[in-house]
């Protein structure tokens, strides 16, 4: 046991067992893993946990702060619980990552990391709850008559609250002719600098494999003169993307051979602190310029996909006081600002609704929604459906929407 422990990135999602508050702790990039159950009064520990403090440094502190002796074994106590939970930066973590990382990169398939978590496993079950959402959605496939669908946003949140958003994004794909889909995919947790990250590994749900089109990455691959997969590990473990996989198997049901092309897009706050366009970065501009090529010589055959929250507000992400009504009314209003140039097909006016408030809201769909926007060929945007996901617990709110993109 390290004498220096160092907590990694771990969520601490606040609840209740036994009519008592607790604090479960779980790795969002592994999330099939442990979850651990710490008390409130835990979490000043971990804060203290940085890699600078030891173990009698935390001791001291504990003990300085609420005025009474904290046993160091208590303390390392509770080291030994988070290391064998794989949430320190220990050598017991770097070995067990480095035996996952092994086995993604020797893979040919992205296995469905969210099977059995956030949706059932079970094909026939799965399939039910999409056919629920399509049913609760109404089904009145709002946008028809607006001309030939290329693309669309659709939320990433998980099914279960945002699941008849997704069906209203998706309802009306099966009139659509195309059959190379393009994924643009938040990266929420991804370490590089490159701004897209390729995989050439088919994607794999409860539904059947997805094969990835290779011929496409590779002509991504030889127009870029960097690392399109550097932090391609980051695709084991992100959701944005596999949730889409799994509604478009379900929306095509087998009746057509499709491909996709999952990208993973990292953020974009550097470029929002710093004031700039995104198209100002070379790697971001030849990227997309390449891939709008792509999309044009595809013609019909080609269909966008972003897969894209809206804002994240609240204690929850960083925020020092819990959202409340007026919150979310500003909330609602500025999301809708922004999603406005969505369906006038403006990319930068889109990006530039949410660098101009230094992305108070963080939207973590800012680089798929402005990837989408800038590739895809459609005269305009119909806003299909907008919701907010509040978490009171957290004093936090999750916001989404839905659009369908029309020539």
């Amino acid at each position: 046991m390290t004498e220096y422990p160092k907590l990694r990135y771990i969520e601490a999602i606040p609840s209740e067992a036994d009519g008592e508050k607790v604090i479960y702790l779980r790795d969002p990039q592994n999330p099939g893993s442990n979850v651990l159950a710490v008390s409130p009064g835990t979490v000043l520990a971990l804060s203290l946990f940085n890699g600078e403090n030891s173990v009698d440094d935390v001791c001291g502190i504990l003990s300085q702060k609420y005025g009474g002796e904290v046993r160091k074994e208590d303390v390392e106590n509770l080291v030994a619980k988070l290391d064998e939970a794989l949430f320190l930066d220990s050598r017991r973590y770097r070995d067990y990552r480095d035996a996952i990382e092994r086995e993604f990169r020797e893979s040919d398939v992205r296995e469905p990391e969210f099977a059995g978590l956030s949706y059932p496993a079970d094909a026939s079950e799965l399939e039910e709850w999409f056919r629920t959402f399509l049913e609760k959605s109404g089904n009145g496939k709002t946008a028809n008559g607006k001309g030939k669908l290329k693309g669309i946003i659709s939320p990433h949140i998980d099914y279960s609250r945002g699941g008849v958003s997704y069906a209203r994004a998706y309802e009306t794909l099966p009139d659509s002719a195309a059959d190379v889909f393009i994924i643009f995919g938040t990266s929420h947790y991804a370490s590089v600098d490159n701004p897209f990250i390729l995989t050439r590994k088919n994607f794999r749900t409860p539904l059947g494999e997805a094969k990835t089109d290779r011929n496409i990455v590779g002509r991504l691959e030889a127009a870029c003169t960097w690392d399109l997969y550097e932090g391609e590990i980051s695709h084991r473990a992100e959701h944005s993307i596999e949730f889409q996989v799994a509604f478009l198997q379900h929306m095509l049901n087998g009746e057509r051979d499709f491909s996709i092309v999952p990208v993973l897009c990292n953020s974009f706050h550097r470029m929002v602190m710093d004031g700039i366009s995104p198209y100002e970065d070379g790697r971001v501009s030849k990227f997309l310029d390449e891939m709008r090529a792509i999309v044009s010589g595809l013609g019909e055959r080609a269909f966008i996909i972003a897969g894209a929250d809206m804002a994240h507000v609240g204690l929850k992400f960083g925020d020092s006081e819990s959202v409340n009504d007026s919150t979310l009314r500003v909330i609602r209003e500025r999301d809708l600002m922004s999603l406005a140039f969505g369906e006038k097909m403006d990319a930068e006016g889109f990006y530039r609704s949410i660098e101009a408030e230094k992305d108070w809201r963080k939207i973590c769909g800012l680089s798929p929604i402005y990837a989408a926007l800038a590739t895809m060929e459609a005269k305009s945007g119909v806003l299909l459906d907008y919701d907010q996901a509040l978490e009171p617990d957290t004093g936090s709110v999750v916001s989404f929407a839905s659009m369908g993109f029309y020539l």
